[in-house]
């Protein structure tokens, strides 16, 4: 008997959230949009997404060398780009984001620039070409905004973070290429601190409503937090496939009380945490059916409470809402 409570502690303590249970909180799936095509409204291989304070939604649709633009239940509006490397066009558009004045900056990890745009698609300038030094990237995979307007981009093959002005003007960064060692990641947090503020492969980032930037730390299958000058402030995560665990850790977001909702890629899921890394919740699990995915890579709360997820491997958008 002594036996079973030790091994029950010892796992409650390693595998914090494995116990059976868990939060009351739900939430519920509303509608999905979105098939495999190249019609308005149909996607291939969407990937980011960002929604404006009017409720717009925007979508990066990687295949299809374009930014798609619905209402906030999903009719289509408008959409821009085509394939190319000139002014306004994309060769392989990730991340989205929209400042408070409605513009809407769109990386493109193929090109290595980062586009602004007016939230009608007018092409308003560019920055960026491949290298590594200040103001280069290899592979920008996102990009947000915090309440001054200056921009974060993840810089993913380079393993850092960059900040710049709305004007593309560089400003500062951190990060270097750092793995944590996968037996490390399974036993955090007795590890909880493995090279803190470095990066491996980083994918996703999002600015909270308190301005603390947040990084999803993807093939450290972690979530780190830092000021908007930085500095390292926390992480959680680790790898695993209970709760508060993640399998690459992807689309990351905040809503209007500062709650966490990352995209755990391979467990084909969504957690929410708070904003010290505290598990709330968590839905989805792999499928084709509502509330299912197949790699979700992208993330977006709207100011009333919608959460959007890119269903990237159903070439769709799902959307839900936590239950009153």
């Amino acid at each position: 008997m002594k036996f079973k409570i030790i091994c029950i502690s010892l796992i409650l303590f390693l595998f914090p959230g494995a116990a059976v249970g868990g939060s009351k909180l739900n939430v519920t799936f509303l509608k999905s949009w979105g098939i495999k095509g190249s019609a308005p409204g149909q996607f291939n291989e969407p990937y980011g997404i960002a929604v404006d304070d009017s409720g717009f939604v925007y979508i990066t649709d990687v295949r299809n060398f374009r930014v798609q633009k619905f209402t906030s239940d999903g009719k289509f509006v408008l959409t821009w780009g085509g394939n190319g490397d000139g002014d306004g066009k994309f060769q392989k558009p990730t991340g989205i984001a929209v400042d408070n004045q409605g513009f809407v900056y769109v990386t493109d990890y193929e090109t290595d620039y980062i586009q602004k745009f007016t939230d009608s698609g007018k092409f308003i300038l560019k920055w960026g070409e491949n290298g590594k030094d200040k103001g280069e990237f290899d592979a920008p995979s996102d990009i947000a905004i915090d309440s001054k307007s200056s921009i974060y981009a993840v810089d993913l093959y380079n393993h850092r973070v960059q900040k710049f002005n709305s004007n593309g003007n560089f400003l500062t960064t951190w990060g270097k290429q750092n793995k944590v060692n996968n037996v490390k990641s399974v036993l955090f947090p007795l590890f909880s601190k493995e090279n803190p503020g470095d990066f491996y492969y980083p994918a996703k980032i999002a600015v909270g409503p308190d301005d603390r930037v947040y990084v999803s730390d993807s093939y450290n299958n972690r979530v780190q937090v830092f000021t908007v000058d930085g500095n390292y402030l926390l992480q959680w995560g680790g790898m695993g496939f209970w709760r508060g665990r993640f399998r690459v850790s992807s689309g990351i977001a905040l809503d209007k009380d500062g709650n966490v909702y990352v995209a755990d890629y391979y467990n084909n899921r969504v957690q929410i945490f708070d904003k010290e890394g505290g598990h709330i919740t968590s839905f989805g699990k792999m499928g084709i059916g509502s509330g299912e995915f197949n790699g979700p890579t992208g993330v977006a709360v709207s100011s009333n409470g919608n959460i959007y997820v890119v269903d990237w491997g159903n070439h769709r958008v799902l959307m839900f809402r936590m239950a009153d």
